[in-house]
């Protein structure tokens, strides 16, 4: 560490300048703007340190969330990355600091991740720099930061260039280290799940490519990085599916693709907006969804005056299939006919595979340009000013949270109603994904345990994270309703006198309520627990991980002894 350090200190501080230049907004003012998905992840950060806390490093569910009722949102979109933002706030760090850290160090993290795979492909310092600065100023990285305030793909924006580097390495270089890919695949599946998808989608893109020159040292490489990466995030990825067979949810319903179709002249907006994405709202009301003017032009360069364009194939193909990303949104394309893809919920998605792959073209197109000493370092400075021109307008913004504010401070509607346009809390659940689809009206359901015609009792109960215990005497009805949204895992058993658990079986009432049968009188428990499926996954991926650990380790410790074998003589 301390050799790389002091051999690339240059290239590390300039990655930090231009990320403290996109973060100007975020350093320059005690406010963390509320946009569209911005409320969703600062409660995960405030539930995730509320699990820890209580000693749940990887919750099922928040229990605390939507008047109580619960929210399984870590089954479906992990949390794993989140942990040092949880553990920053356990300190007593505000939240919005620790989101506002959470973006920034993605954000570096992106940049050296772009940096790292330019090297691995050029070996030009310059270059990489260009690429860098085009990736994490591209417009749709500015938009998913300052617009939507989309975390989880601001996260995923860090292991794509990792992804694409393991595959250079692999079917272009035809070297047989799988451990980038796998650690690209692994960020990107506990980053965000649609992200991840469509990074799957590219690998199987680039592997069609280099199919005919498939080697059996290569394919072991692959499956190596594949399979490390499955067996790391099976703890999150079986679970997840579990989960998705067991019950429909909101999420089922999917969304017409055609209504988030782009226009022409979306594709050449160069400004931010704080706008909506929708096919009929105009210019000033529509988000900027597109890459930007630098990652739609300079590649052409490349295309066009790159004469030695044919001996950086992996460059070529990028290019190729960073256009067809980019162009592939537009409304030309019968997208509301296109159901099977409705699980991207947005064509604009689309940009995210478009400036990664755009990024490293952008740069050869420059030199391709002009190779002159003076040319890369002017453009780099056009690139930070333009940077520059996207995030000062983010400094007009006036709605949202200040550090001073805590999370109570929002359910008991400081700045917005909770509530507001939903029935539930949606300042917890954003777009309530993960509830049941035929989800009660939250706001009125009531937190009383109820009978089998869903009628109020009178019995009382206590209440301890996924932990509710009551006592049931002569209630006549044959099953209770209890005040928690069902997921697969949770579990009812009375507690006898002889101090013997007795089971109840217990399901998923029409409208997603945890239910159970009455046996007759006695203390009731009733619990989320860890289906075998999670267990089991759980501990493959810890599994996976020690002997990764072991192995880096003795790795290391041998290539030691050798260097000081070779020192001592």
């Amino acid at each position: 560490m301390k050799i790389f350090i002091k051999e690339h200190w240059l290239d590390l501080l300039f990655l930090l300048g231009i990320t403290a230049v996109l973060m100007i907004p975020y350093l320059g003012m005690d406010l963390l703007p509320i946009e569209h998905d911005t409320f969703f992840h600062v409660s995960r950060i405030e539930q995730l340190s509320r699990s820890i806390s209580e000693g749940n490093w990887f919750p099922a569910i928040y229990p605390y969330e939507n008047y109580g009722f619960g929210y399984s949102s870590p089954l479906f979109y992990s949390d794993v990355l989140l942990i040092p933002a949880a553990l920053l706030h356990l300190t007593g760090v505000p939240l919005t600091i620790c989101y506002k850290a959470s973006v920034m160090a993605a954000s570096f993290i992106s940049a050296y991740a772009m940096w790292h795979l330019s090297m691995k492909i050029s070996q030009k310092r310059s270059l990489s720099w260009l690429a860098s600065a085009a990736y994490i100023f591209a417009n749709y990285r500015i938009t998913d930061i300052y617009v939507r305030g989309a975390l989880g793909e601001v996260f995923a924006m860090m292991f794509l260039p990792m992804l694409l580097e393991g595959l250079c390495v692999i079917l272009w270089q035809k070297d047989k280290k799988w451990h980038m890919l796998a650690i690209g695949l692994t960020g990107l599946a506990l980053s965000h799940d649609l992200t991840f998808l469509m990074g799957v989608l590219l690998c199987i893109i680039l592997f069609a490519v280099k199919i005919k020159e498939l080697t059996k040292e290569i394919f072991l490489a692959l499956c190596k990085g594949v399979g490390t990466a499955f067996l790391l995030t099976a703890f999150f990825t079986l679970p997840m599916i579990e989960q998705l067979l067991s019950q429909k949810y909101v999420l089922n319903y999917g969304t017409d693709l055609g209504a988030g179709a782009m226009h022409l002249w979306q594709f050449f907006v160069n400004k931010t907006v704080f706008g909506m994405s929708g096919y009929n709202l105009t210019p000033e009301n529509t988000m900027t969804m597109n890459v930007g003017w630098f990652l739609t032009f300079a590649p052409l360069l490349f295309l066009l005056l790159d004469h030695k364009k044919k001996e950086h194939p992996f460059v070529l193909t990028l290019c190729i299939i960073g256009y067809i990303a980019m162009l592939l949104p537009t409304n030309i394309i019968p997208w509301s006919s296109l159901t099977f893809l409705r699980f991207m919920q947005f064509p604009w998605r689309l940009s995210t595979i478009a400036m990664l792959c755009l990024a490293v073209p952008s740069a050869y197109g420059i030199f391709a340009l002009c190779s002159k000493n003076w040319f890369a370092p002017i453009i780099l400075v056009c690139l930070i000013g333009e940077g520059i021109y996207h995030v000062v307008p983010v400094f007009s913004r006036t709605f949202g949270m200040t550090s001073a504010m805590t999370w109570s401070d929002i359910l008991n509607g400081a700045i917005i109603d909770p509530c507001y346009k939903a029935t539930y809390i949606r300042v917890e659940l954003a777009g309530a994904d993960y509830l049941p689809q035929n989800a009660p009206d939250y706001r009125t359901y009531g937190t009383t345990i109820k009978d089998d015609t869903e009628t109020a009792l009178d019995i009382s109960y206590t209440k301890t994270g996924t932990k509710m215990v009551f006592e049931v005497s002569d209630e006549t009805t044959s099953s209770f309703v209890l005040p928690l949204t069902y997921y697969k895992g949770y579990q009812v058993a009375r507690v006898n006198d002889d101090g013997s658990t007795e089971y109840i079986n217990t399901y998923k009432t029409y409208d997603g309520m945890v239910a159970c049968d009455n046996i007759g009188s006695g203390t009731y428990v009733c619990w989320y627990e860890n289906t075998w499926i999670r267990k089991i996954s759980m501990n493959v991926s810890l599994a996976t991980a020690v002997m990764l650990a072991l192995s880096a380790f003795w790795k290391k410790k041998k290539i030691d002894r050798h260097v000081c074998r070779r020192s001592s003589h």
